[in-house]
């Protein structure tokens, strides 16, 4: 283990990361009192802190319970080892710093990077100018597409920006698309969250609308002139064949003067235009057919120069063609981005992405010391897990405050300290900002962003799966690394994939390769598989599918629960699938939209669940729906209209008896309802907006220990293991990509003062320039990186058992093709000397048994649901204040708790006039009351024997609560303290009452306990006279 104050951990798949943290954790908070103050640990989900704040304490507990070296588990004997304390003193000082933790909780700084970064900017709120209570927004869809829509409503009022919408929607009916330009600016607008684009898209904030359309005509323009050019050189071409004197059909299949020819008939298509050898055949001299010998010497020559000079001009055409068919998205998505800003302003919020750019912008280059002041606290140890999905912005804001801890000294000469964990191979999350070559540019030392050089210690052993397991990933990622094209990526591949195994010996791996690639095969082989673990004594729960897709998810879902296979997926835990939550969502319609057919329709074919004559039953009631409802259930649907949609959908689901016992979706459901009226009002529009846009995502949480099959997507899978995983599908493109887009840095003065511009990333992008094609190869290495880490984190998710399910995928020469997963498993498979085209299943390892199945308990515990509508019978309204007096006349008690309140803001006799205002503005009297209230207290407060305690030269504590040592809370109504003495002071209305004495008595013991002398213990009872009860 490093000593260095900067180590970097390069934790592979098993490897322990978590054991490495914790006790490096462990050795800081045992070496001083105040350490764990010092110390903030960020990661990256919820779920991470929980288990690493776990980990600690759990293992501060144990270590305290420790007391003979057979009781010792590896994590404390190795930091006794590792340290200079004593058997004796590490269980001792174990407890104590636990005991440290837990009183002192809140500075046991453990925190997700979003939270830290919250944190920071709320901590600076004043000086970003913005609120101090913004509201954080998760969930961006919603906010886009308000923008969005708001972008679009524009249409009509401004010429400019009307002209604009209907080009884009024009442009896309001509290119064969739908006209509805709301998706295409809904997905161009997704490009503001993304970190990535932060940087490209500040210059766009200064540009207006009509700085876009002058680039767009200044294209057009250029555009025009090159196609002159071109057809001009390629007319001359064809000059040149036909003034050497020989015929068309001297070129094979007359193939080049063809392609002049398309060229002068208009055609300026790439593609159409250059998929061919035509140019090697130039070069080579090759380009007549070989009888013919009269072909001049200079003609290939000058042909080439011409072919090249108008493929130049092509290209650059393809340029301008590229960027005009973003300029429009381009444009709009400037003016999403000021729609948003003016939402957030005027909802005070702001979305998370925006986080770490508030901070780059206006905090990071603040004094170190500045940020500690104001965060009110001074960390001298960080530690940063799963490294390699910190983004650039994240790490940059993160810098200025670990050099200075690592640079600089405390009081005591200590200085501060790093731990970077991560896996660069694990790097699947660069679409939300996460930089895996950050990792590997610190390991290989190519970036400095401290004085202090970093340690590389490379966690060697895999202690999560068997040893046929890791020896397959070994081979496997050792064998298809020399296909990923960058070196460094496929350094760090083979550096870590030479795992050492544990003390697990066996394990199975299985590749089945199928002669169809198919969605039926895909299914039949996985219910196979799973048939086949069942069968070895696996369970249900032990088994997870991985898929890359969420629509295999689905299909494969759907396919295994038709063969009684008991499934949790994403999809089934929609709150979508739920039948009763759409019948409630369509009642909510049909108030919405009371003459609307397929909303009845909807409805009725819901109830008619169990009917003997479903069709006729929905026939006979469409049309007349509020009758059938309230004859046949007893439904009000005016009940419905007026209530909040809440409340509405509490009654409807009472009425229907939706959820005899226990339903987790509508429970879920009603939760969303809950949440959606906070958040946007108690209306039923506002519900249905919200259903419309994010009712499909909508789900219950995945419950865990669950006796079923789990299908997850790689994303969600990662950081977890599952003794058996099975991974069909297994045969993407390793470049498949949605519509990608770069940026691309162009010449201000070429085009009209734009620094950079939008493009679609196209394989003729390599062919538009030097620069181009260098942006192209980087983005293509990084998607090739981030489909290898994809397979790699698949991969190395099985505990016992891998099942991978790809295709037996060959070309017409029997060749497989590395760009896709089945084609590296087959590179695979040849490499070994194992493959054969008709052998299908390729076994490493045996399945062995499972000899003790895991008892699964198939009781379930319910949680009935309480039904919460204001109309139950127990549903009763409390006056909080009645409970302050004991008896008396509702009339007397309304009175009393006036009076109290009035006295409880009195401190001396000139507070009488405010109190009684108070009163008066809060709403507790009224105006013609004020006189006969203020007479009745001027009785207790001027009283002869009470006024000495209503005077300015006694401290006063009124409704003061008391935390006793048992916790419970004691609140006397007025203390009267002077010189160390105390007088009791309690309100009460109505008859003299013996009970009351023991309250105050309680209250004087209290006061006595903490030092005083207690003088006078007085019970005042307001009525029509004043009463003194002396204790």
């Amino acid at each position: 283990m490093s000593s260095n104050s900067f180590t970097i951990y390069n934790a592979s798949a098993g490897s322990g990361k978590t054991y490495a943290l914790a006790k490096v954790y462990l050795k800081i908070i045992l070496a001083s009192p105040q350490n764990f103050r010092k110390i903030l640990a960020i990661t990256f989900t919820n779920k991470a802190v929980n288990e690493m704040k776990h980990r600690i304490l759990n293992s501060l507990f144990e270590f305290s319970k420790i007391t003979s070296t057979e009781d010792a588990n590896p994590l404390f004997n190795d930091i006794l080892n590792e340290t200079s304390y004593t058997f004796e003193e590490l269980p001792a000082l174990s407890k104590l710093r636990l005991k440290q933790i837990l009183h002192n909780y809140a500075f046991f700084d453990i925190s997700t990077i979003d939270k830290f970064t919250h944190r920071l900017i709320r901590t600076f709120a004043k000086d970003l100018k913005i609120p101090q209570n913004f509201e954080v927004v998760l969930d961006v869809d919603l906010l886009l597409q308000e923008a969005v829509e708001r972008v679009i409503s524009k249409a009509g009022e401004d010429p400019e920006f009307t002209k604009v919408l209907l080009d884009f929607a024009i442009e896309k009916i001509e290119d064969d698309r739908s006209w509805d330009i709301g998706f295409d600016l809904l997905k161009i607008g997704k490009l503001i969250f993304d970190e990535n684009n932060a940087e490209h898209l500040k210059h766009l904030q200064e540009i207006e609308l009509g700085d876009f359309l002058k680039l767009q005509t200044h294209l057009k323009k250029e555009t025009k002139t090159l196609e002159k050019k071109i057809v001009d050189l390629a007319t001359a071409a064809l000059d040149v064949i036909t003034s050497s004197g020989l015929d068309l059909k001297d070129f094979p299949r007359e193939t080049l003067p063809n392609h002049f020819k398309k060229i002068v008939a208009g055609n300026f298509t790439p593609t159409q235009l250059y998929n061919n050898k035509l140019e090697d055949n130039l070069i080579e001299g090759k380009i007549v057919k070989a009888t013919v010998k009269n072909a001049p010497a200079e003609l290939a020559p000058q042909l080439l120069h011409h072919y090249q000079a108008i493929k130049q001009l092509i290209y650059k055409r393809g340029l301008y063609a590229n960027i005009n068919r973003n300029i429009i998205p381009f444009a709009l998505l400037n003016a999403i981005q000021k729609e948003l800003k003016i939402i957030q302003e005027e909802k005070d919020q702001l979305s998370i992405s925006e986080f770490n750019t508030l901070i780059a912008k206006e905090v990071k280059d603040q004094p170190a010391p500045f940020i500690y002041e104001r965060l009110g606290e001074k960390y001298r140890h960080y530690f940063i897990d799963e490294f390699q999905d910190t983004s650039q912005m994240q790490w940059e804001n993160l810098i200025p405050l670990i050099g200075s801890a690592m640079e600089g000294e405390d009081e005591l000469g200590g200085t501060g300290s790093l731990f970077l964990v991560g896996d660069p191979k694990q790097a699947i999350y660069r679409w939300r900002g996460g930089k895996a070559e950050q990792f590997l540019e610190l390991a290989t030392h190519q970036a400095h962003p401290f004085t202090i050089q970093s340690d590389l210690v490379t966690l060697p052993k895999n202690y999560r799966s068997y040893a046929e397991i890791i020896n397959f990933n070994n081979n496997f990622f050792q064998s298809i690394s020399p296909f990923l094209e960058n070196d460094i990526y496929q350094e760090f591949f083979k550096i870590g994939n030479t795992q050492e195994t544990n003390q697990k010996e066996g394990g199975y791996v299985n590749i089945s390769l199928l002669e169809e690639d198919t969605d039926e095969e895909y299914a039949a082989n996985t219910l196979a598989t799973i048939q086949q673990c069942l069968s070895q004594g696996y369970t249900y729960s032990d088994i997870c599918i991985i898929i890359r897709k969420k629509k295999h998810g689905l299909l494969l879902a759907d396919f295994l629960m038709q063969h009684k296979i008991p499934v949790v997926s994403s999809d089934s835990l929609l709150l979508s699938e739920s039948a009763k939550a759409i019948f409630l969502v369509q009642l909510i319609r049909y108030m919405v939209q009371p003459t609307e057919l397929e909303i009845q329709y909807e409805i009725l074919n819901f109830l008619s669940e169990g009917k003997n004559d479903k069709h006729a039953y929905i026939y006979e009631n469409l049309g007349k729906l509020n009758s059938h409802l309230f004859e046949s259930y007893g439904f009000d649907a005016s009940k419905l209209r007026q209530a909040s949609v809440f409340d509405g959908l509490a009654y409807a689901i009472k009425t229907f008896d939706l959820i005899p016992t226990s339903d987790a979706h509508l429970s879920a459901f009603m939760d969303l309802v809950f949440d959606v009226e906070q958040k946007y009002g108690s209306d039923m529009q506002s519900f249905l907006d919200y259903w419309d846009k994010k009712g499909n995502s909508a789900s219950i949480s995945t419950p865990e220990n669950i006796e079923s099959v789990q299908i997850m997507t790689i994303h969600k899978s990662k950081g977890l293991e599952f003794p058996v995983v099975i991974f069909p599908y297994a045969n993407s493109n390793v470049y498949e990509e949605i519509d990608p887009k770069l940026w691309l840095p162009v010449n201000k003065e070429e085009f009209l003062g734009f620094s950079e511009v939008l493009i679609n990333k196209k394989q003729e992008v390599q062919e538009y320039g030097e620069l181009e094609s260098l942006l192209y190869e980087i983005d293509h290495q990084k998607l090739q990186l981030d489909a290898f880490n994809l397979l790699y984190v698949v991969l190395t998710r099985a505990v016992n058992a891998l099942f991978i399910i790809s295709a037996n995928k060959l070309d017409r020469k029997g060749e497989h093709n590395t760009n896709s997963y089945s084609g590296l498993f087959i590179h695979f498979l040849k490499s070994i000397g194992e493959y054969q085209q008709d052998k299908l299943s390729y076994d490493f390892g045996k399945l062995i048994p499972q000899t003790s199945k895991k008892q699964t308990s198939t009781d379930q515990l319910t949680i009935p649901y309480i039904y919460t509508n204001i109309n139950r019978p127990d549903f009763k309204i409390l006056a909080l204040a009645g409970t302050l007096w004991d008896e008396g006349l509702d009339v007397a008690i309304n009175q009393g708790n006036v009076i109290h309140y009035i006295l409880g803001a009195i401190f001396t006799t000139t507070d009488l006039d405010r109190a009684v205002q108070m009163a008066l503005q809060k709403g507790l009297i009224k105006e013609q009351e004020v006189n006969g209230i203020k007479e009745i207290v001027k009785k207790v407060i001027f009283h002869k024997d009470l006024t000495q305690f209503y005077q300015n030269d006694v401290e006063v504590l009124n409704e003061r609560d008391l935390l006793m040592a048992d916790g419970t809370v004691q609140r006397p109504d007025r203390v009267v303290i002077k010189n160390n003495h105390a007088t009791i002071i309690d309100y009460k209305t109505g008859e003299q009452n013996p009970k009351y004495h023991h309250q105050i008595n309680t209250y004087a013991q209290s006061f006595s306990n903490m030092g005083y002398t207690i003088d006078h213990k007085i019970i005042v009872y307001i009525n029509t006279e004043i009463e003194l009860d002396y204790i």
